[in-house]
């Protein structure tokens, strides 16, 4: 298309917009408008199913009620555009800025291209920022929000229900109402959020930050939540939420947390995500970590004295001169881990769970498998009571 055949499609659809004679529909399903300065212009109801926005500038444009399924706004900027209850189907909005804009009841559900093969595709606003953005009502069921910014945004009744929000800033977002049924929050940050009476039921808020966060009248059915983490200093919270980004990342996002010589002593941390860390020497006596996810964590020389270990996944853990005296590990699972490349190649041996030089006197094991953990000849035994 020649930038004066565009210039006379989007004049007709002003004139069509505006009821006026000569007005006839935008249609440009498919067109590639990449790269364009757009600023400003009219689509609204218009036919862009397919078309390809990828780096165009459509700021405070009108793309309100446009059939906009499976179309391509990739590293776009559209600051204060109304999206208002489009189609956005099966769009793509990877890393586009989209600060102010306008999105409150738009279709972001995922939708099968015609001719695609496989699942259904869902809209993908990863990284994209979405500050101060309306989005009240809109739905974005099974759609793809990581690492997105929406610091600020209006989410008020929005359907979100199993969107990958992990990553993402929420800070001082309004939540009110919203569905974020079985949500994935891990890593995110939802200092000061508003949800009052949001649905989080079996959504996952592994190290999700919720400073200021009041959880009084929101439903945490079947949420994977540590309630005793969100009581943690700030600093510490950070740390836990950037380890969850940095071991699902394979340690391209957030960083390892190292927690050495920590006083952590008498906290209740059920649930709480410390796979792969670094926590040598800390001081967990009298903390409860039931079903704790402790899988390859450093815990030598700890004092786990007292500690609830209880359903906790301790595979491959080392606790190599830890003080595990009159600890709970009852129904823990202690499993050898098959290391893998980030293809899932498996490399090298499997690491076993390590209780060498481990002080276990009156610690209570049963129905753990000590088969393949690495115990002295002295070490407890399993059992039923």
């Amino acid at each position: 298309m020649t930038p004066r055949e565009l210039v006379d499609v989007l004049r007709k659809h002003e004139r069509f917009v505006r009821g006026q004679l000569g007005g006839q529909r935008a249609d440009l399903r498919g067109a590639d408008l990449s790269g364009l300065r757009l600023r400003g212009i009219t689509l609204r109801d218009g036919s862009l199913a397919g078309t390809d926005f990828r780096k165009a500038d459509v700021s405070e444009s009108d793309l309100s009620s446009a059939d906009l399924y499976g179309a391509n706004f990739e590293r776009a900027t559209a600051t204060q555009t109304n999206f208002e209850r489009a189609d956005l189907r099966a769009a793509s909005f990877r890393g586009t800025v989209l600060t102010n804009a306008r999105l409150a009841g738009a279709d972001l559900r995922a939708g099968a291209l015609i001719g695609s093969i496989g699942k259904p595709k869902a809209a993908d606003l990863s990284e994209t920022n979405l500050d101060g953005s309306d989005l009240s009502e809109a739905k974005a069921t099974g759609g793809n929000l990581r690492n997105a910014s929406l610091k600020e945004a209006n989410l008020q009744r929005a359907t979100m229900v199993k969107v990958d929000l992990r990553g993402a800033n929420l800070c001082g977002a309004d939540l009110t109402g919203a569905t974020l049924t079985g949500a994935d929050l891990a890593g995110a940050n939802m200092t000061g959020a508003n949800v009052m009476r949001a649905k989080l039921n079996g959504a996952r808020l592994t190290g999700t930050i919720m400073t200021g966060v009041d959880l009084s009248s929101a439903d945490l059915r079947d949420a994977t939540i540590s309630r005793g983490v969100l009581k943690l200093s700030e600093e510490l919270q950070l740390m836990l939420s950037a380890h969850v980004l940095w071991s699902e990342t394979g340690g391209s996002e957030g960083a390892r947390a190292v927690l050495d010589g920590r006083d952590l002593s008498g906290l209740d941390l059920s649930h709480v995500f410390l796979s792969g860390a670094s926590l040598r020497g800390c001081n967990f006596a009298s903390s409860t970590l039931v079903e704790a996810e402790l899988v390859l964590a450093d815990l030598q020389e700890a004092n786990l004295s007292g500690a609830d270990l209880r359903r906790a996944d301790l595979s491959g853990a080392s606790f190599l001169k830890a003080d595990l005296r009159h600890a709970k590990l009852a129904n823990a699972l202690l499993k050898p881990v098959e290391l893998r490349g980030s293809h899932g190649e498996v490399k090298g041996r499997a690491i076993r769970t390590s209780l060498r030089g481990a002080l276990t006197d009156d610690i209570d094991m049963t129905h753990v498998d000590l088969t393949d953990a690495q115990v002295d000849e002295a070490a407890p035994g399993t059992g039923d009571a």
